[in-house]
């Protein structure tokens, strides 16, 4: 993962870091029905059938149906509404748009159309396009990329109809709005949840000075205070030197456990320089799940939460929607994955059984609170190199 793509995707992908009027712990940790496997977060009864007379798509987990077809904004549909025309966002947005198609494919011909639109910015243009499918016949919008997008709707009267936004919002949504995002602060809140599972109470923090990475540790930081347990923040420059001053500075402190706050580079260049006596907690920031062995055997033993998309891609609900026709990097292939359960997502919303939990392929997806759609991950760790799921103890 490249710094710019990093930051890029903190500052246009994450959520507010105001954690303070939060749920408590209790209610983002994993779901425990007993028909729930603890180890993929996903039903053990689900099933999730692809269409039989679906020819087979070459490189796909599944046979898909054909593409969904455009909508006639003069007819009920789903508008979509998506920077795809951006500089910046415009591949991440397309991976969302291909993920979203991808579902509604599977979904097949009796669900609503989709109608597709193309922005530039999510300021006037999100307001303009939403206005639009205001005035035809959509009977739910999805859009709002960034925090900023997401915010503008929800200052908007755009949700005097149904309203999906892809990145939480600050204070309470309307009505008729409904958020999910892919929050590296809600993975680090998991995080916390699972060392302070696991047994353990002191903390190393080892985080660099970027703001993604600011985010990502004071998420966990609020988290795991919230949940009594004690923490040393440790400040990475990123200069491969300062990794021997951290393996001092950890073995002169009193600690049972260290929680990354780094990217990948980061993380290969810190990680065997920490005591393998210490347990390793990370998010999805430090992991590239798609990289070869050789590039991965430096973050060995490291445990993190990922998406059952990664990890799980043989489970049913997940190996029915295909895998991208197109080459992806690791965050294209994670909107990618978003994409697919916000149309799923949107499917239950018009159903109007939005809190029934849903087996994504981003995580186990239940309503937190009135209008969030929050993830919970499966538990993942470094082994060889390679990433494997961890069964619960």
């Amino acid at each position: 993962m490249s710094r710019f793509n990093a930051i890029l995707l903190g500052f246009a992908l994450l959520a507010s870091p105001a954690l303070a009027a939060d749920p408590p712990p209790a209610s983002i940790t994993f779901p425990a029905p007993q028909d729930i496997d603890p180890a993929t977060g996903l039903s053990r009864s689900s099933v999730v059938k692809p269409l039989s007379d679906a020819p087979p798509v070459p490189g796909s987990r599944a046979g898909t149906p054909v593409p969904a077809k455009a909508a006639d904004p003069s007819r009920p549909h789903i508008a979509l509404i998506l920077p795809t025309a951006s500089q910046g966002l415009g591949r991440l947005a397309e991976a969302v748009r291909l993920g979203f198609m991808a579902a509604a494919a599977v979904q097949g011909r009796d669900s609503l159309p989709i109608h597709f639109t193309a922005i530039d910015n999510e300021g006037t243009a999100l307001l303009d396009a939403c206005h639009y499918a205001q005035s035809t016949q959509a009977k739910l919008i999805v859009g709002g990329l960034t925090r900023d997008g997401a915010q503008s709707l929800a200052l908007s009267d755009c949700p005097r109809q149904l309203v999906l936004a892809l990145n939480e919002i600050r204070g309470e949504a309307p009505v008729s709005m409904y958020t999910v995002s892919l929050s590296l602060e809600h993975e680090a809140r998991q995080a916390a949840l699972q060392a302070i599972n696991d047994g353990w109470r002191m903390a190393f923090v080892v985080g660099t000075n970027s703001a993604l990475s600011k985010r990502v540790q004071d998420a966990f930081e609020r988290e795991w205070g919230r949940a009594a347990g004690e923490g040393r923040k440790i400040i990475y420059s990123g200069n491969p030197e300062e990794a021997v001053a951290i393996r001092e500075r950890i073995a002169s402190s009193r600690g049972d456990m260290v929680f990354f706050a780094l990217d990948p580079l980061e993380a290969r260049a810190v990680r065997p320089y920490v005591s393998g006596m210490l347990p390793i907690y990370a998010t999805s920031y430090s992991v590239n799940p798609r990289a070869d062995q050789i590039v991965n055997v430096d973050l060995q033993g490291v445990r993190y939460v990922e998406m059952p998309w990664f990890i799980h891609p043989d489970h049913p609900a997940v190996m029915v929607y295909p895998v991208p026709k197109v080459a992806m990097s690791v965050e294209q292939e994670r909107l990618y994955a978003l994409g697919i359960d916000a149309y799923r997502i949107t499917q239950q919303l018009l159903r109007g059984d939005e809190k029934k939990p849903l087996d994504g392929v981003t995580g186990r997806i239940a309503l937190e609170g009135e209008h969030h759609f929050a993830r919970s991950l499966a538990a993942a760790e470094i082994d060889g190199g390679r990433v494997i799921p961890l069964r619960a103890q």
